[in-house]
């Protein structure tokens, strides 16, 4: 269980570099329409606190499987509410059940985050030996990535290129930002740092944001909140990074059944749905995501 306050808040944008200024304390009035009177916190910085519930329950309990016999960690979010400074939140999290779509066997526990005792996340923890999400088609080389300049439209794609670093101190903030015990995963004492699977995928906000820049939108103007996340991490590569590694992070366009051209006429739109594929050390993706907006003003049209 967590209070969630400003401070928390604040520390998770600040170890995310996101600058959407829901997560504002002096400035979320100014984003038009905005129906949540006050600031709220960041998707994935409760996604950090959904993955150490998990994690905890893991270690403790003897009825569970061990996940971390699994390459491939996947969530899978629907976001029914916000979560606001004072919130008690809290993780309810069934049993775990096994599945086989496509030969392979995957590990499946539902969950409820609550605020308040009222729902804000429902969805599932996956943890299996294979991506839990396709791979996206027309992917530039891996290899090519790191000599490309940030913050670009990789040449002969649609995909946007934002690199980002793997910070330790980024990281140990972000944990307590979600009221993880840091020693968990990072512990120089023992000379393990083994970064959270949320800490990599939280810097996706920041691409995004990055790429609406990138397009001219007006972010006060037009701003987008979460409808949904699939993601998808590979554990293995995960634990091989360390302070300082890049990873390039590939912003796609916008692939809903009504896409146009990215761009601020996005925001007639019900809903906006990107993927996000990086890269750290090998050739194949560190993640996948699959995320899915809408405009403010949308909000209240849609059904969660």
């Amino acid at each position: 269980m967590l209070l969630m306050s400003q401070l928390h808040i604040d520390i998770a944008r600040n170890s995310t570099d996101d600058l959407n200024l829901f997560h504002d304390k002096s400035r979320w009035h100014w984003l038009r329409g905005n129906p949540f009177e006050g600031p709220i916190a960041l998707g994935f910085q409760l996604g950090c606190f959904i993955e150490y519930q998990c994690k905890l329950l893991a270690m403790n309990s003897v009825n569970e499987i061990d996940t971390e016999q699994f390459r491939f960690s996947g969530y899978e979010f629907s976001f029914a509410n916000c979560v606001r400074p004072d919130d008690e939140i809290s993780l309810s999290l069934k049993q775990g059940k096994w599945s086989s779509g496509d030969g392979s066997s995957v590990y499946s526990r539902r969950f409820i985050l609550n605020a308040n005792k009222k729902p804000a996340i429902v969805g599932f923890k996956r943890d299996g030996n294979q991506m839990t999400l396709p791979m996206p088609a027309k992917l530039p080389p891996m290899h090519m990535l790191n000599a490309l300049p940030d913050r670009e439209i990789v040449p002969g794609t649609n995909y946007f290129l934002k690199r980002k670093y793997m910070i330790v101190g980024n990281a140990k903030n972000f944990l307590a930002s979600a009221g993880v015990e840091q020693s968990l995963f990072i512990d120089e004492f023992s000379d393990k740092v083994n970064f959270p699977e949320m800490y990599p995928l939280g810097l996706i906000s920041s691409a995004l944001l990055e790429r609406a820049i990138f397009e001219d939108i007006d972010l006060i103007s037009h701003p987008m909140i979460y409808v949904s996340q699939k993601l998808c991490i590979d554990k293995q590569q995960l634990e091989e990074l360390r302070s300082n590694d890049p990873i390039n992070i590939l912003v796609g366009p916008d692939i809903s059944d009504d896409a146009n051209e990215f761009g601020p006429e996005s925001s007639r739109k019900k809903r906006i749905i990107q993927e996000c594929i990086a890269y750290g050390k090998e050739d194949k993706p560190l993640f996948i995501a699959k995320i899915s907006l809408t405009p403010l003003n949308s909000l209240k049209k849609l059904e969660f």
